[in-house]
């Protein structure tokens, strides 16, 4: 991570097997922490030193820890909502504004991957609503790779959340200023492929395009949003969901000029927690002009509604998302690879010595643990394989669907006994929190303890009779349980604190397939006067489900622990970040394992307010 006019070093080292550390780190064991203050207070009793430093000190370590958290005693956090244009060519120097909240005061970028120099150019305000505007200046070079690039803004009250910037090796044409709502005013597209950098300015408008297509001619028209919305019921009033539909001047009984649609995209697929930006792929049936029309989905518009629209040349594939997170363990998307029983060994602690996972054909009888191959090609199909186990055996099913998930294929899997009677199944049944009602869902993964030997058949097909085609290729791996930790997720993006403040950041973890290990998390890279410490925060009790059913076959165990970052009173202020390791590894029988999981999080100390 560089900054412009800055230089400094990220630091971090290596962890000894004790979990020791060196200077600035500090070593937090979730299920094994000792509480400090409490240790010596309970010494102090002990020995009716109650008086004593011993006891004062870390009680009011503790206190001052409780009342700074509480009062939160930092300036507000500087927060960057929007960048436009967010995209630009390799090899170019080009212009951008940030726009958000606390950032009157900024006076650098820093940028977490090399490749672009990003300066400060102007700082400015806007009202209605009131935001604060920064115009920044982006240097690139031709050996600047392609692709996205994070960068935050660093400020006199400290380091922002991040912010995406787009780099393409096309170039990148502005939308022209003024209106763009009329087939005499839509922006002309001359050639493809094409890049655009365009802004849905206020509610209701609409930007056109036009173009010419050949007969017979495919192109493949994306676009992304600058202000990204969730699929969530309602999430678009939060986010720029942007819809782009195609016309053609076909004319109308009343009109010679008419605009009629031939085609529309709001996103190939609404499905919660995944982006809603628009791709279509679409195949001119006659040769022409031809209008796209771009719009938000809701009649949205403003200042922070940037969008980038691609227009290619033949069928190009939405490109996927990227993890969340270093590991994702219930998604039909993971990979399941031979070597699964030792990933999942090292992630519960356990030494790297399992056996290689063998892959066959669906059909006939494989070996255990087995990862089982097929694609459901036709509606109704359906595929078995037997397999046998020798004594009680604590079993794990999990599926992947390497090209087309739920909603599209839905696999069903099933594991039958030797009488042909089901055993488990990946769907999971349960009654809904609104109404009560019987819910089902898919997941893909299943655990089940086997108590009796014998031969087993595994059972694939699609949850409808009517679907079935190429696309619906599916991995099952059938294989002894392991326990281990799950997914990881460490909660925050960046944090600020001033001296004497404190600020906790929450690291939740999934015990899976019943890891009774610990969880150890060290935090490396301190700036000077700045502490982590083991701490605990309250969370509301929540109703349980009003249907329990078999629970623990399909949802794994959720837990969290708590790291506080407390900042002593005389601690010297940070001019830049600093970037503070966070990392996890499982503690079983007494040793760390291996880490399994880390975050760099960008910490300035700052001016009280």
């Amino acid at each position: 991570m560089g900054v412009d006019g800055f230089a400094f070093d990220a630091g971090g080292f290596i962890l000894d097997e004790d979990l020791g550390v060196g200077d600035g780190g500090a070593g937090l064991i979730g299920d094994l922490a000792d509480d400090g203050a409490a240790t010596a207070y309970r010494d102090a009793i002990k020995s009716g030193d109650c008086e004593s430093d011993t006891i004062w000190k870390p009680t009011m370590r503790w206190l001052n820890l409780f009342f700074f958290s509480v009062l939160g005693l930092w300036g507000a956090d500087p927060r960057a909502i929007s960048l436009h244009p967010f995209v630009g060519q390799r090899g170019t120097t080009f212009t951008a504004t940030v726009r958000g909240n606390n950032l009157s005061e900024t006076r650098a970028v820093a940028v977490d991957e090399p490749g672009l120099r990003v300066v400060v150019e102007g700082l400015g305000k806007e009202t209605g609503p009131e935001r604060d505007t920064v115009k920044i200046r982006i240097e690139t070079t031709e050996e600047t790779k392609a692709g996205r690039y994070s960068f935050r803004l660093v400020t006199k009250n400290g380091v922002s959340n991040s912010l995406v910037l787009g780099i393409t090796d096309a170039a990148v044409l502005a939308e022209p200023e003024g209106p763009h709502e009329t087939a005499e005013t839509a922006v002309a597209v001359a050639a493809t492929p094409a890049v655009y950098a365009g802004l849905i300015g206020r509610k209701g408008e609409t930007d056109l395009y036009s173009f010419s297509a050949a007969e017979g001619e495919t192109l493949t028209f994306q676009v992304r949003s600058g202000l990204p919305s969730l699929g969530a019921p309602g999430g678009n009033a939060n986010g720029f969901d942007p819809a782009i539909s195609i016309f053609e001047e076909s004319g109308s009984w009343f009109d010679a000029k008419r605009l009629n649609r031939v085609a529309f995209n709001d996103e190939p697929l609404w499905v919660l927690g995944r982006l809603t930006d628009a791709h279509l792929v679409h195949t001119f049936g006659k040769a022409g002009r031809y209008f796209l029309r771009l719009e938000a989905f809701s009649g949205q518009g403003g200042p922070d509604y940037g969008y980038q629209l691609q227009i290619s040349p033949g069928s190009v594939g939405q490109e996927r998302e990227a993890a969340k997170t270093d590991w994702e363990e219930r998604v039909y998307q993971r990979p399941l690879t031979a070597n699964r029983l030792n990933e999942l060994a090292a992630r519960g602690g356990r030494a790297e010595k399992e056996k290689v996972i063998e892959t066959y054909r669906a059909g006939g009888t494989v070996g255990f643990p087995a990862t089982i191959e097929g694609t459901i090609g036709r509606p109704g199909e359906m595929h078995r394989a037997k397999f046998r186990v020798d004594g009680p055996q604590d079993l794990a099913i999990e599926i992947e669907t390497p090209d087309g998930a739920p909603p599209l294929f839905n696999p069903v899997v099933r594991l039958l006994d030797w009488a042909g009677a089901e055993v488990v199944t990946n769907v999971f049944a349960g009654r809904g929190a609104c109404t009560g009602a019987m819910n089902k869902g898919l997941t893909p993964k299943v655990i089940y303890p086997l108590r009796n030997p014998g031969e087993y058949t595994v059972e694939v097909r699609d949850l409808t009779a009517d679907l079935g085609e190429a696309s619906f290729r599916y991995r099952v791996q059938v294989r002894p349980q392991v326990g281990h930790v799950g997914k990881i997720v460490i909660n925050e993006d960046h944090l600020n604190l001033a001296p004497g403040g404190a600020k906790t950041v929450r690291v939740t973890f999934d015990r899976e397939e019943d890891f009774r290990g610990a969880l150890a998390v060290m935090v490396e890279n301190l700036p000077d006067g700045v502490v982590a410490l083991a701490a605990a925060d309250y969370e509301p009790d929540t109703d349980p489900p009003p249907f329990l059913g078999k629970r623990e076959r399909y949802v794994p165990r959720t837990e969290r622990t708590v790291i506080a970052f407390s900042v002593a009173e005389g601690a010297a202020l940070t001019e830049v970040p600093k970037l503070v390791r966070v990392t996890v590894r499982p503690v079983v029988d007494g040793r760390p394992g291996k880490v399994i999981a880390s975050k760099q999080i960008p910490m300035m100390v700052v001016v009280k307010p």
